[in-house]
């Protein structure tokens, strides 16, 4: 018997969490030398190069939480700014939508790659 459990296709739970520190980290240092345009614009880049690289067939809802909690983050660490909240949630969404934050799109596969299709099955 094997202990080991079969592939789900989902994102190694070390590696979303050790995803969400690094753009949290990011965030705390930018913060202070990019402005809240700026910012969010490479935020933008940062999470849609994790979805380019995570968004697989079977991932689909660890990569739209890693959305989520990416814009939590950018949503706190934004607020931290200055003095004054720099965002209310109606304002940044309106922010993110203006900039075109990232959506998990999951790329069908051929058909010829789809299971049992491959060309060493025919």
């Amino acid at each position: 018997m094997s202990s080991v459990e079969p592939y789900d296709g989902s994102t190694a739970r070390k590696k979303f969490g050790a995803g969400l520190k690094a753009f949290d980290e990011w965030a705390s240092k930018a913060r202070h030398k990019l402005t809240k345009g700026e910012m969010l614009r490479r935020a933008s880049a940062r999470v849609a190069g994790h979805l380019n690289y995570y968004a697989i067939t079977d991932n689909a809802t660890r990569c739209s939480n890693f959305v989520y909690r990416a814009a939590h983050i950018l949503y706190k660490r934004l607020n931290r700014k200055s003095q004054r909240k720099a965002y209310n949630w109606d304002r940044f969404n309106q922010a993110l939508n203006s900039i075109g934050w990232p959506r998990v799109r999951i790329p069908h596969r051929p058909e010829s790659m789809s299971k049992g299709g491959g060309l060493l099955n025919d």
